[in-house]
């Protein structure tokens, strides 16, 4: 319950502020006490700060102004592509501080080779938000491919990297900074639901190397039974179409993907410093 209330002051300071600690009781539906026993304890982990007292005008003591901290506890976000290795450090603002990208093929590498170049990545940038007084507290591994509901940390298939029922922590040098494995376009649909125009019901889908697709109904990310749902690349179109790299045949990746369209169009295929990835929202 403490947690909750936690989560629920952040969020209200997040939101509204400044606010003062007694905006914030009125906002979330808490005892003055309660949340000031909450706010001292945010303020104690780096997630808040508070202003000196200020007159409002009102009556009774002078409110001191709760802002969301841009030091303390920060997200950093990882990235495996076909063509690419990102990191991303976000403040609690949402306000990204450091960013990277390193161009390079990929596909059909070890995937542990792969992932200890991701997890050197992952060291510069955390190192380099510390530099800023930040520190990471969650980590998290966005990959084309389909990660499970059920195990935590695999990678169940990743057609366009070769990769079939990777497990993170076997391949990850520093067991204590193992990130948690997403589908790409799995966060790219809560990236859009929480941070571009209002809609709660939408497709989103990415296009580059591969096809990738989410769903959020109601405001929620609907991943399925087992955590597949939006695997549009994968699709079969065509029975006799071409093979593909899952291992069906006519998929629509193989007409509608990145090399597809650019073989279509009689154009060079693009190198390690390819075009970025394409966004869509169709909405419901």
């Amino acid at each position: 319950m403490r947690r909750r209330n936690l989560a629920l002051v952040l969020g209200a300071a997040a939101e509204h502020s400044p606010l003062s600690r007694a905006d914030v009781a009125g906002r979330v539906g808490l005892t003055r006490a309660a949340v000031s026993s909450l706010v001292d304890e945010l303020i104690g982990r780096g997630a808040l700060t508070e202003a000196a007292a200020t007159a409002s005008g009102r009556v009774g003591r002078p409110g001191r102004a709760l802002t969301v901290s841009d030091h303390g506890p920060a997200g950093l976000g990882l990235e495996i592509g076909v063509t690419h290795l990102g990191a991303c450090v976000v403040d609690l603002r949402g306000e990204p501080r450091v960013w990277r990208r390193v161009d390079q093929a990929n596909a059909g590498r070890p995937a542990g080779q792969v992932l200890a170049e991701a997890a050197a990545l992952a060291a510069e940038a955390q190192a380099e938000a510390e530099a800023l007084g930040l520190r990471v507290e969650g980590r998290v591994l966005a990959v084309p491919g389909v990660v499970p509901n059920g195990p935590a940390g695999l990678v169940e298939r990743a057609p366009n990297l070769g990769w079939c029922g990777v497990r993170l922590a076997d391949h990850w040098p520093d067991p204590e900074t193992v990130p948690e494995p997403e589908n790409e376009a799995d966060l790219g649909a809560l990236a859009e639901l929480w941070n571009a125009e209002p809609a709660e019901t939408f497709v989103h889908v990415s296009a580059e190397a591969g096809i990738g697709a989410a769903l959020v109904i109601e405001g929620r990310l609907f991943r399925g039974a087992r955590g597949f749902a939006g695997e549009l690349g994968h699709i079969p179109v065509h029975p006799d179409g071409p093979d593909c790299v899952c291992g069906a045949r006519g998929c629509l990746e193989q007409y509608a993907g990145q090399e597809a369209v650019l073989r279509a169009a009689g154009l060079a295929q693009p190198g390690a410093g390819g075009p970025a990835q394409h966004l869509s929202l169709i909405h419901i």
